[in-house]
């Protein structure tokens, strides 16, 4: 009996190839998200049963640092300014915009130690701005870690949150009561400002100048 071969013509299935899965995987999470991946799934893409994906793939986690690894491998470099701070700004935001072009792998980042092999340039040269920056290399890293974690957030952030309403919960900061909490109260405009989900590179910034003006303590 004729199955589909994996890009919607019908007839004998092409050969199971490692390219072939790993291109079936990304149509997968393009579509619906790294949640939704098994290799149950990649096979029934590919017209296939889910042991001859394990003949090509150990699991999915293979599967996803492959996938990843695909995806960084084709994107073009940034330019790259001569200034050691602006070098880094511009890594930094390189980084989190494609990572926002592709939601599903903030989620990946975060829920595991998965890495794609192509990524390893970038993180050179990010250690080596913060170095230039002034900092040591432990500085470096510790300094690299911070700036993760806030770059994370804002992408987990982004991903979760529909585009038509706010990224954060502000109506219980923006109704107290003055008398109770001024500080608050003064801040109701802050806390209601249609251009809060865009402060991403102000906020970046300011960060990586107070890191670069006090290195992290490094234990």
């Amino acid at each position: 009996m004729s199955r589909e071969d994996g890009t919607g013509r019908r007839g004998r299935p092409a050969r199971l190839t490692r390219d072939r899965i790993v291109d079936a995987a990304a149509r997968i999470v393009g579509r619906e998200g790294s949640a939704a991946l098994s290799m149950r799934k990649v096979a029934d893409e590919l017209g296939s049963a889910p042991m001859s994906i394990y003949r090509h793939v150990r699991d999915k986690d293979e599967l996803l640092v492959l996938v990843l690894d695909r995806i960084v491998a084709g994107l073009p470099r940034p330019e790259l300014p001569g200034d050691p701070r602006e070098r880094l700004l511009t890594l930094l935001t390189w980084e989190h915009d494609e990572l926002a072009k592709r939601p599903w792998i903030a989620g990946v980042l975060a829920g595991g130690d998965l890495m794609a092999p192509a990524i390893v340039w970038l993180l050179e040269e990010i250690y080596a701005a913060w170095r230039a920056c002034g900092l040591t290399l432990a500085q470096a890293a510790a300094a690299n870690r911070i700036v993760w974690g806030f770059l994370l957030s804002d992408l987990l952030q982004r991903a979760d949150v529909p585009r038509d309403r706010a990224p954060y919960q502000v109506a219980v900061p923006a109704a107290v009561d003055p008398a109770a909490h001024p500080n608050l109260a003064e801040l109701a405009g802050y806390w209601t400002a249609p251009d809060r989900r865009d402060r991403f590179a102000a906020d970046l910034s300011s960060l990586v100048d107070a890191l670069i003006a006090t290195p992290p303590r490094v234990v």
